[in-house]
């Protein structure tokens, strides 16, 4: 049981510290609208996602946007119980939940915040740009659900307990 416990607190931690850093890190890069190079394949510039992933949706209304934010937190509710039902799951399990969650409930503050997502992390190499502008949010919810398809699909996982 107090396995379980710590596992929960090791959770809940990580999940915070993502949901934290996220949303500071838009705080410091939100602003003056700026450039800034951070180096020869990264710059930081924000921009607003009114939709998800890859901008998809971002040209909805209003009602369409309150039918998303609906949709996203239904989505955060079934991924947090998910989460508290499988604490004696695998640790990629657990963490790909707890990445995709604190992720998700990041973006879906700032979304409550500021009516969109602030983007910010454009990676290139020369003229060659991925296709997307994403945060740190997005990071943990691309990463999560790695380790969630990684669990699914039984690549070795791991099996010591926290």
């Amino acid at each position: 049981m107090q396995n379980i416990r710590l596992k929960g607190l090791y959770i809940f931690l990580l999940i915070i510290s993502i949901i934290a850093l996220d949303l500071y890190t838009k705080f410091v890069v939100s602003g003056d609208n700026n450039t800034i190079i951070v180096s020869s394949f990264i710059k930081l510039h924000t921009i607003n996602n009114y939709g998800i992933a890859f901008s998809l949706f971002d040209g909805l209304q209003d009602g369409g946007r309150l039918l998303l934010s609906i949709v996203i937190l239904i989505v955060l509710i079934f991924v947090a119980y998910e989460l508290y039902k499988n604490l004696r799951s695998s640790i990629n399990y657990l963490l790909g939940l707890s990445l995709v969650l604190g992720g998700g409930v990041a973006n879906f503050i700032d979304r409550f915040d500021n009516g969109s997502v602030t983007d910010f992390i454009i990676l290139h190499y020369e003229n060659i740009y991925f296709p997307a502008v994403f945060n740190i949010a997005d990071l943990a919810i691309s990463i999560g659900a790695i380790f969630i398809i990684f669990h699914l699909v039984g690549i070795p996982r791991g099996s010591s307990q926290i």
